[in-house]
């Protein structure tokens, strides 16, 4: 097997049509996408794709219903991007996905939200961020490969194959391309399973303890959480609670300096490297900052 790797649609297909490639992965099974294609066929899907809210981990958006007030990254011209203009939130738009993802690692949007053929891969390269699944049946979109019209044999054989696979083995393919990685939306008030305990007749309902607000980062917080998020967290836990491999940063008994210390100089003997010179006192202190509201 021989992949040919392309960024535009048409020079895809202009491999398939010119036989210089077989199959192309990744296209949509819509009328819309194949009318004018009479040289194209699309074999039956392998997955659907959907839109996926993707923001940092610790301390970011949790669900869709947090998102009003909030700056939305989204790729121009995608089902991403209609969904966040229909549902009047307040988006920032980009001409290619990596441009979302590189704004909302510099903490230059509160959230992105893309396909999910675009969120797996990114959170599989970049720790300390999660993709939560969007539900909006009208924009779910199957996804097939695209074979030549006339080759009969070959699109039959390849839909035997997703078949075969069946719905265990085709995810965990996907998987490994970080296709398959959103989880659900966190239930609805409305959604969630009925508690099996009731009061008893005429009392009054025990009243849950309200969770105290979560306030804003301030601008100064927002890069210390970036940083740390793409530069911490892989050894530290997005959590900063530690990991096998480096400190509970949560645990830290020292003062603020001793913290800054540590960093620029490293710790001898273990994996913490100096960061003296890659990173400034001021962004330190921050960090330690942003640690410390976790």
């Amino acid at each position: 097997m021989h992949w040919f790797p392309t960024e535009r649609e048409i020079l895809a297909l202009r491999q398939l049509y010119e036989g210089r490639c077989d199959l192309v992965m990744g296209l949509p099974r819509s009328n819309r996408f194949t009318d004018d294609k009479p040289r194209l066929a699309v074999t039956a899907p392998y997955y659907v794709m959907r839109q996926v809210l993707v923001a940092p981990a610790i301390g970011g958006v949790g669900s869709s219903e947090q998102l009003p007030g909030k700056l939305v990254g989204v790729q121009a011209m995608t089902l991403a991007d209609l969904l966040v203009y229909e549902r009047g939130w307040n988006r920032k738009v980009y001409v290619k996905p990596e441009e979302v993802f590189a704004a909302l690692v510099k903490s230059e949007v509160d959230a992105a939200v893309v396909e999910s053929a675009f969120a797996g891969p990114f959170l599989k390269r970049t720790p300390g961020f999660r993709a939560i699944a969007m539900s909006d049946p009208r924009r779910d979109l199957e996804i097939g490969a695209g074979v030549r019209a006339n080759d009969h044999e070959l699109k039959e054989a390849v839909e035997r194959a997703i078949q075969q696979l069946g719905a265990k083995t085709l995810p965990e393919i996907l998987s490994r391309y970080g296709i398959v990685l959103a989880q659900a939306e966190p239930p609805t008030a409305q959604s969630a399973p009925p508690t099996a305990a009731q009061p008893p007749s005429g009392a009054e309902p025990p009243t849950a303890a309200a969770s105290p607000p979560t306030a804003p980062l301030t601008p100064e917080l927002r890069a210390a959480r970036s940083t740390y998020l793409t530069q911490c967290s892989q050894c530290h836990g997005t959590d900063a609670q530690g990991t096998p491999a480096a400190a509970n940063l949560k645990a830290f008994k020292g003062s603020e300096d001793d913290f800054v210390r540590v960093v620029l100089s490293g710790r001898p003997g273990t994996a913490m490297t100096p960061w003296k010179g890659l990173i400034d006192t001021d962004d330190i202190r921050n960090i330690a900052r942003y640690i410390k509201g976790l």
